[in-house]
């Protein structure tokens, strides 16, 4: 293996509206990492080129090795060189991007045949809920859950004209303490609202209702207890939805702030970054379709 392979994985954005903890959707934004056996190595290039880690404690590395021992092998060692697209901020998927990467890469090096079903029980372990992997994975949107020590996933079906518009900012928002934020009970109320929010947002996906969409894409759940902590959340959604968006939604535990549309995507993305601009609230705005194929492999 003296020349480069590549993995290629996407990003996603969890906690689709209503969604919690189990919806995501996969996103055309993609990180490329190149790889061949060697002396260990890692080259970050674009987000996170100054800050991710290059020692074997890299997230991608880490999932190298457990995944590894998973599969009754030993360790070797690996060049990788890590081409990022997927901002590492917070909220598009970039530490399940890095999950999955590191997981197929030891599919690769130790020439086991890939097993969907079995690295993406791999990966929702190490992630803890499938809402992210599960879409970087299998692509398009997806719903995941646990039953027993098994999880499970189901596609959903989506309209291809779709777009996700997402304002990025540099906010730290550690996902730990995103959820020690939640609390551990919530009251009949709320989890009948959400039931019957995540219950419309899977039959508008699939019958095209979009109407009634707007309404899928309310929480009880998370959003009211992780926003406060996000400035200009409340400022920047409304100006995606000024702008003719679905609905707006907190993308993961944030910053990250996306909205859901079927045009305008260009319109709200301007008026997104505008109203962040003149909050002095600096950021990138993203617009992706919803790719409906997931990560693979090239091997040469």
């Amino acid at each position: 293996m003296n020349n480069f392979n590549t993995i290629m994985v996407p990003a996603s954005s969890a906690n689709l509206g209503s969604g919690f903890d189990v919806i995501g959707a996969c996103l055309n934004v993609w990180n490329e990492i190149s790889f061949r056996r060697s002396k260990f190595n890692i080259e970050n290039i674009g987000y996170g080129a100054d800050t991710l880690n290059i020692t074997k404690d890299n997230l991608i590395y880490k999932s190298f090795l457990h995944t590894t021992s998973i599969l009754g092998e030993k360790e070797i060692e690996v060049s990788l060189r890590c081409n990022n697209s997927i901002p590492t901020s917070g909220g598009l998927g970039s530490s399940s991007s890095a999950i999955i990467a590191g997981i197929l890469l030891a599919y690769s090096v130790h020439n086991v045949d890939l097993n969907h079903d079995d690295i993406f029980q791999i990966a929702s372990d190490i992630e803890g809920h499938p809402d992210n992997v599960g879409p970087a994975l299998y692509g398009g949107i997806t719903l995941g859950f646990k039953d027993l020590e098994k999880w499970f996933i189901s596609n959903i079906k989506f309209d291809n004209n779709i777009k996700i518009v997402s304002f990025v900012s540099d906010q730290k928002i550690l996902t730990s303490e995103s959820r020690a934020a939640l609390p551990n009970t919530i009251t009949r109320e709320d989890a009948v609202y959400n039931i019957t929010r995540s219950a419309l947002l899977v039959n508008s996906l699939n019958t095209n209702d979009f109407d009634l969409l707007k309404y899928a894409f309310q929480d009880k759940l998370h959003e009211q207890y992780r926003t406060p902590e996000i400035r200009g959340y409340s400022t920047i959604s409304n100006a995606a939805m000024n702008a003719g968006a679905i609905s707006s939604y907190l993308s993961g535990s944030g910053p990250t702030i996306s909205a859901i549309t079927l045009g305008k995507e260009l319109t709200i993305n301007y008026e997104m970054l505008d109203a962040a601009n003149k909050l002095d609230i600096p950021g990138i705005g993203i617009i992706s379709s919803i790719s409906t194929k997931g990560a693979y492999l090239l091997e040469k």
